[in-house]
């Protein structure tokens, strides 16, 4: 019984519409700093890109399954993206009808990519064929003693410390 005590309560999580007014705010303070100041525009892109990271990290777990979603991810979305640009007849067109098509289009295929992206060890054996299983190894040997604690350091550099931590120690 009294590890049931000691067990911490799930934080509840905010509610979808509070995310995407988030999002949204979150958006329009990236449009302002690129409007008002330019030259600090790359690095509050930075900082919402590694929040964005933090969260799908976080999320799939933090080892190397996460690692190669997240990477997985952000290439099926940049792809994407080329590919839509690649297709237009002019960049008006392609503003146009990103602008359009964006809500049913391009979110589809987001939805699509997040599905291809849990399959990311797949893809890499599809993509590397026999390579595949043995890049596939090294990673599964190499992430955790190797490149786990960097690029966890990294994502997690410019993150306030855990609340329950600095609580518990004394």
């Amino acid at each position: 019984m009294a590890r049931r005590k000691n067990r911490r309560k799930k934080e509840k999580k905010p509610s979808f519409v509070a995310r995407m007014k988030a999002r949204g705010r979150e958006t329009a303070v990236l449009g302002r700093t690129l409007y008002h100041e330019p030259r600090s525009f790359p690095g509050a892109l930075l900082k919402t890109l590694k929040r964005s990271f933090r969260t799908l990290w976080n999320a799939r777990g933090g080892g190397l399954y996460a690692c190669g979603f997240v990477v997985a991810f952000v290439w099926l979305e940049i792809s994407t993206t080329v590919n839509e640009a690649m297709t237009a007849n002019g960049v008006g067109a392609f503003l146009s009808d990103q602008l359009m098509d964006f809500v049913l289009r391009f979110t589809v295929q987001s939805i699509g990519n997040t599905v291809q992206a849990f399959l990311w060890p797949l893809l890499l054996i599809e993509y590397l064929q026999a390579w595949g299983l043995a890049v596939l190894l090294i990673l599964y040997v190499t992430f955790p003693r190797y490149i786990k604690q960097p690029l966890s350091n990294w994502l997690f550099d410019d993150e306030p410390p855990d609340e329950e931590v600095s609580r518990e120690s004394p």
